[in-house]
């Protein structure tokens, strides 16, 4: 039967039920047509790529300079406590030689090669995440070779530094919640371990939306001034909803990897561990891309409202 009303395409019925929605929603809605129109799926997947690409190379610079100022050995004193803390059930039977090999590699014995080509690693890894934020904010190039030097190294140093400080100051405050709640306070050693797990959780939680804000905040090259205030707040927005939304994450691939295990059995349930990992990884990739597209939207907001979108292959039949 034809029909007598005009036929929409499937963005138009969208935009056409939005415009009555309150601005909320019609901020999700554009962040997640941005999200799409960049690809923003292939830009996560690229980068999952990048991540174990770069991840034992920037591992070993990391704690080469955590090492260079006296301090180390965060991953291999600190990684099964979290394994346990979370249930990751992560087979640290295998990881951790990798780990102690890797935080075992002074800058001496890196050489001026090693060292060099690490570096070349670790600029490269920021340039690909810069381009992959830069085009959410309509900006086609990144910055120049001298300026990422210039922008990137200190980020390292202060990265390197802040993980060996990190576990400095972890390990005093931990024996100084040892000598006030057991000497002092005269608690019991479990009392100690629930206020050192709770420690743990605000620590970590607090350390990855730091990470998330400043890769929301610092890494885009935006072509346009935006007010600092507002980009602030929008981007400590942002990553707190980006680190609820992975957390939500984690916890459905831990059902998912026991559910395997409890329907199949151990063997071929921990053989899921792998593609539940590089999903992991493709999953916070897309959440924090996403987040990109938020902060783009709220930050040009009410001008990203009428962006007019260029899809390819869609078409209005009249």
């Amino acid at each position: 039967m034809k029909s007598f009303f005009p036929k929409k395409s499937f963005e138009e019925n969208v935009d056409y039920y939005a415009a009555r929605c309150p601005a909320f929603v019609r901020i999700i809605i554009i962040s997640t047509k941005s999200f799409l129109y960049y690809h923003g799926m292939m830009r996560a997947a690229a980068m999952t790529y990048n991540t174990f690409l770069a991840a034992i190379p920037l591992l070993i610079l990391l704690t080469a300079i955590a090492l260079a100022i006296g301090l180390g050995n965060f991953f291999t004193d600190y990684l099964p406590y979290f394994n346990k803390l979370f249930s990751w059930n992560v087979p640290m039977e295998e990881l951790m030689p990798l780990l102690a090999n890797a935080e075992h590699i002074p800058l001496a014995k890196l050489g001026f090669v090693g060292s060099a080509a690490l570096f070349i690693t670790f600029l490269l890894t920021m340039g690909s995440l810069e381009s992959n934020f830069n085009v959410i904010w309509e900006n086609k190039t990144s910055r120049k070779i001298l300026h990422q030097i210039l922008v990137y190294s200190p980020i390292l140093l202060v990265f390197g530094g802040f993980i060996g400080i990190f576990a400095g100051v972890v390990s005093q405050i931990q024996n100084t919640l040892s000598l006030i709640v057991i000497e002092g306070l005269h608690f019991t050693e479990n009392d100690l371990g629930i206020l050192i797990n709770a420690f743990w959780w605000i620590a970590l939680n607090f350390g990855v939306v730091l990470v998330i804000f400043l890769m929301l905040y610092a890494l885009p090259s935006r072509p346009t001034k935006i007010p600092r205030k507002k980009l602030l707040l929008t981007s400590i927005f942002a990553s707190i909803c980006s680190w609820i939304a992975i957390y939500i994450y984690s916890l459905i691939l831990v059902l998912v990897q026991s559910t395997m295990i409890v329907r199949m059995s151990l063997f071929y349930g921990s053989l899921g561990f792998i593609p539940l990992i590089l999903l992991f990884v493709f999953g916070v990739w897309s959440i924090i891309l996403f987040a990109n597209s938020l902060v783009w939207t709220i930050c040009t907001w009410p001008e990203s409202s009428h962006k007019t979108w260029n899809w390819i292959g869609t078409s209005v039949n009249q």
